[in-house]
């Protein structure tokens, strides 16, 4: 007798994650990380803050992961997207190598709905925190 298993379900529900980071291993590796989770995810990819600004204006984005930890600093990008911080329009997840409390303190009070350290993340740590972030922004439209 041979049992058939079921496949995890996917989520029918489609959003749209931005992933900001300027290291290419990084970047990819979370790419395919959230490619390959529960959610149906639509995933896409900026190496630089101002590509991925310039995404967010010619795409819907329902999430953006930022690295903070860029040339051009993740929070030029940070305060660009998130106008009003009392009634944010798009969820921020920081996601970055930087272990600084104060730093990653201050990303929250700007914005960002979540900040986790990459070293002591997992694919489905990172999927959580999306998955929360954008509740929370949804919420508070």
């Amino acid at each position: 007798m041979v049992l058939a298993v079921n496949p995890p379900q996917r989520s029918t529900t489609l959003t749209t994650v931005l992933v900001i980071d300027d290291n290419d291993g990084d970047r990819k590796y979370w790419c395919e990380a959230l490619k390959h989770s529960a959610h149906n995810y639509t995933i896409l990819e900026a190496p630089n803050g101002q590509s991925g600004l310039d995404l967010c204006r010619s795409q819907r984005v329902d999430c953006i992961v930022l690295d903070l930890d860029m040339p051009e600093s993740g929070f030029y990008v940070l305060f660009d997207l998130i106008r009003d911080r009392t009634r944010p329009q798009i969820a921020v997840v920081i996601l970055t190598h930087l272990r600084v409390p104060n730093l990653l303190e201050m990303a929250k009070h700007n914005g960002a709905q979540v900040c986790l350290v990459k070293q002591a993340t997992t694919a489905q740590d990172l999927e959580n925190a999306i998955q929360n972030a954008v509740a929370a922004v949804r919420s508070k439209r």
